[in-house]
């Protein structure tokens, strides 16, 4: 059990925030790069409990910039995106994309000052069809992320995001609890046909997940860049079925697939926006070949970890992403078919996950639980956050998992003989291959 210093400690991200300093040592995603034209038009995003817009500029590169003008404090929301720089619409003053003012279009030539003058500005690149942005010291920018969907293809992956909300840690934390897999996915009569094909479309692997021993041997070690999870189930044959899931701090995660070569592999990166909502940004790719037309069309159906189904879009941080099925509509739960088919009644993998984290409320008061064996994975991690973060504040020390190379790892699924480590078993499966 957590002391109330700790679970604060943990969640809270916001600057000036032990948790939140960690976080700014690493790049942090922002957008797609489909989603921002050149001279289009901006967009309201949150990170780390910092207001701020991204754009595009007319000649294609992209910025982060705060979201509030130096001037005023009008919203750069509404700004007009120029050839020279991101202009206030309340008085002109404008701003290149690396937050210099480069116009006081209010204040005649000779009382200008627009040399001391520089709108908070986040450096960005773009990476595996993604904007990601470094919001921390410039002296300690790491190299570009490096996992392994963002080297594939853009045949090979697809990626997704969704609001949420609740904490970024309650909704991390069930992306490293393979046990729940046995209650919250499953139905309540693994014989009905036609579920079992529902389930085994929706995520791959569940199904045989879930008809093995719910209540699963679970181990856990920590890797140079975070901890590998291993869930452990008697299989026939004489053998062990391991799911084994990776945590790449601070808030990466990658849940175990199918058995076979023809996985498709799973990612989250778990995005504070603030200390009650984070942005689920969610990844399936293949690591050698293009994503069949059936697999992307299950993706953007919302299958398997994917929530697509949207509301109404607004201009708000992240308004075009706020799913339809939400807190206030129960995540529209069918509650015949939690009563006579399906354990959980809520519809899809990722939308079960996240109406069953947000009602933790905003933020999980860890002081109150009760944490058994099968939450070791969940103890693990957290531990890996709590050092990390002290670390850096205590003693200034490089937190892990900067060195790209660190990146390439994978999770994995595999039967493995009884007498054989799972670490040791499964060790080839869980890193990438040189290419």
């Amino acid at each position: 059990m957590l002391t109330r210093e700790d679970n604060a400690f943990l969640t809270r991200t916001g600057p000036g925030t032990p948790m939140g300093h960690l976080m700014r040592r690493y790049w942090v995603p922002v957008v797609q790069s489909s989603e921002l034209a050149a001279g289009g038009r901006v967009k309201r995003v949150k990170l780390l409990d910092e207001d701020l817009v991204v754009f595009r500029a007319p000649d294609g590169r992209v910025a982060v910039l705060g979201e509030f003008c130096a001037h005023r404090r009008a919203s750069l929301y509404f700004g007009r995106n120029e050839a020279a720089g991101l202009r206030c619409v309340y008085h002109g003053w404008q701003y290149d994309v690396d937050g210099r003012c480069v116009d006081m279009a209010n204040e005649p030539p000779e009382y200008s000052f627009q040399d001391k003058v520089r709108q908070p500005a986040y450096p960005c690149v773009e990476h595996g069809g993604v904007v990601w942005t470094f919001m921390g010291p410039a002296e300690a920018t790491p190299g570009l992320p490096a996992m392994e969907w963002t080297l594939v293809p853009e045949t090979h992956r697809f990626v997704s995001k969704f609001w949420q909300e609740c904490n970024y840690l309650q909704a991390l934390e069930g992306g490293v609890d393979p046990a729940h897999i046995s209650f919250l996915h499953s139905v309540l009569d693994v014989q009905d046909e036609a579920l079992k094909r529902d389930l085994e479309k929706a995520a791959a692997g569940f199904d045989f997940a879930a008809q093995l021993a719910r209540a699963p041997h679970m181990e856990a070690v920590d890797t140079p860049v975070g901890v590998l999870i291993g869930a452990r189930r008697d299989a026939p044959a004489g053998r062990y079925y391991w799911r084994i899931t990776q945590f790449l701090l601070p808030f990466h995660t990658m849940p175990p697939p199918d058995v076979g070569p023809e996985a498709v592999l799973q990612s989250h990166v778990w995005v504070p926006v603030d200390d009650e909502h984070l942005v689920n940004w969610c990844i399936s790719w293949h690591p050698s070949r293009p994503l069949t037309e059936a697999e992307r069309a299950g993706f953007q159906a919302g299958l398997g970890i994917h929530v697509t189904a949207y509301g109404e879009p607004t201009g708000a941080a992240y308004g075009d992403i706020r799913p339809l099925a939400n807190r206030g509509n129960d995540h529209r739960i069918d509650w015949e078919a939690q009563r006579t088919r399906k354990f959980f009644g809520v519809q899809g993998v990722g939308t079960q996950d996240k109406a069953i984290t947000e009602s933790q409320q905003p933020v999980y008061d860890r002081t109150r639980e009760y944490l058994g064996r099968a939450d070791i994975g969940i103890i693990r991690v957290r531990r890996r956050l709590l050092e990390a973060a002290r670390e850096l504040a205590d003693h200034g020390t490089a937190p892990p998992g900067l060195d790209p190379a660190s990146h390439l790892i994978r999770p994995a699924a595999a039967l493995l003989p009884k007498d054989v480590t799972w670490t040791e078993g499964a060790r080839d499966l869980l890193v990438v291959p040189p290419r």
